[in-house]
């Protein structure tokens, strides 16, 4: 394991997630998805956002995209790394899957509706059974981190709390960026490694 090549990815992830997840971030925030504290934005803010939010967003994305290749040879995963554009191309999955969250549906209209993109992202991504692992881990991490914070008064979803808080779609919101952001990791330590 080359420690260097896991840095440069860890670095390349992190700042996809600060950036990309914080702008999908403001744009729930814009769409009144989700609400921010009041005495949690004080101070320096951008579009809405608490400053720590593109470190807890890069944060994020790091765990979940080193995650994949890390823990692969345990789970026996050994399919072919897609090529980086393959896997920058998947991480259009994820946009519209937080599309897909915004649009004014019932909860579980918009869980159907997520979980179908969720299943044809899942059969386009691979089909393997390690992947549904990887992805149904991080559907659970992701969201109980969520209900902690939502419960600790830290930002909320006005529109649907339906589940201690937050939406009952959102672990299939986590579960696409597994899929995503698990081959891209994937991808940046191939590419980083010089394969």
């Amino acid at each position: 394991m080359c420690t260097s090549a896991w840095g440069r990815a860890a670095v390349l992830l992190f700042l996809l997630g600060a950036t990309g997840g914080s702008a999908l971030d403001a744009f729930y925030v814009h769409q009144g998805v989700k609400r921010y504290s009041i005495a949690v934005v004080t101070g320096s803010s951008l579009f809405g956002l608490p400053w720590w939010v593109p470190l807890l967003a890069g944060s994020a994305a790091v765990a979940i995209g080193l995650s994949h290749p890390l823990l692969d040879p345990l789970l026996i995963h050994s399919r072919t790394v897609r090529r980086l554009s393959t896997s920058i191309a998947a991480l259009g999955w994820l946009c519209l899957a937080y599309l897909l969250g915004a649009i004014p549906l019932a909860p579980l209209a918009r869980f159907g509706l997520l979980g179908l993109l969720y299943l044809n992202f899942w059969l386009l991504a691979g089909r393997s059974w390690q992947n549904l692992i990887f992805s149904a881990v991080v559907a659970i991490t992701g969201t109980l981190i969520e209900m902690i914070l939502v419960n600790a008064g830290i930002f909320s979803f006005p529109q649907n709390a339906d589940l201690l808080g937050v939406p009952v779609w959102l672990p299939w919101l986590y579960a696409s960026a597994s899929l995503a952001l698990g081959d891209l990791g994937r991808a940046l330590i191939l590419l980083q490694r010089g394969g």
